[in-house]
């Protein structure tokens, strides 16, 4: 059962979607810095350099030339771009997403995960170079891709966290967080006295 925060104990006030976002985009870091981790070591078992990928990724900006660049701008830039992606993709997730149910969270979570496989396939890779798709082929993505999910499918946990901090849960969430302070008490009956008057009556 969640536990609410103490109104003293919250911060300011973010309306629910603002929350659904910056939940997404907790989702989107959390997972984008493990795929990060997770190419830099393919390229270590593969016995290549730990940042040749984020310089092929930043063939967006430098063109051909990262292919024969070392460590430098041009993996920088690349490693922001690849991060980039994948919060902007945990915010529009947070954007979609059912976070009073884990279940369509996990089904809507692999959903997201095979659209954005087919989007960096057909639009990312290749934009970043004639030979970036080789880079990134699927069985490099292919773990990414899982990395992602899992990250997505946390989504209704930041977010009841962040709902219950801000105070912008709606619908039975909010009525199962609200605090005990601020709903209405039925004020005990006052036991009745009884009248002197009728009771003298009574006796004469």
């Amino acid at each position: 059962m969640p536990t609410a925060a103490l109104p003293e104990n919250r911060g300011p006030g973010l309306s629910a979607t603002w929350c659904r976002l910056w939940a997404g985009l907790q989702c989107g870091v959390g997972g984008g810095v493990l795929i990060l981790g997770w190419f830099i070591l393919h390229s270590l078992l593969r016995k290549e350099y730990w940042w040749s990928r984020f310089n092929v990724a930043g063939g967006l900006f430098y063109g051909p030339e990262v292919y024969h660049s070392g460590l430098g701008r041009a993996t920088l830039s690349g490693a922001a771009v690849l991060l980039l992606y994948y919060c902007l993709a945990g915010m529009v997730f947070g954007w979609l997403a059912d976070p009073a149910s884990r279940l369509r969270t996990l089904l809507r979570a692999a959903l997201s995960a095979g659209l954005l496989h087919a989007f960096a396939s057909f639009c990312l890779w290749p934009a970043m170079g004639l030979f970036a798709p080789l880079w990134f082929a699927w069985k490099t993505t292919l773990p990414a891709d899982l990395i992602l999910l899992l990250a997505l499918a946390r989504f209704p946990i930041y977010y009841s966290r962040l709902a219950d901090y801000h105070g912008a849960a709606t619908g039975p969430l909010a009525s199962a967080i609200q605090p005990i302070e601020s709903q209405p008490q039925t004020p005990a009956a006052d036991p009745s006295i009884p009248d002197p008057t009728a009771e003298d009556g009574s006796r004469s």
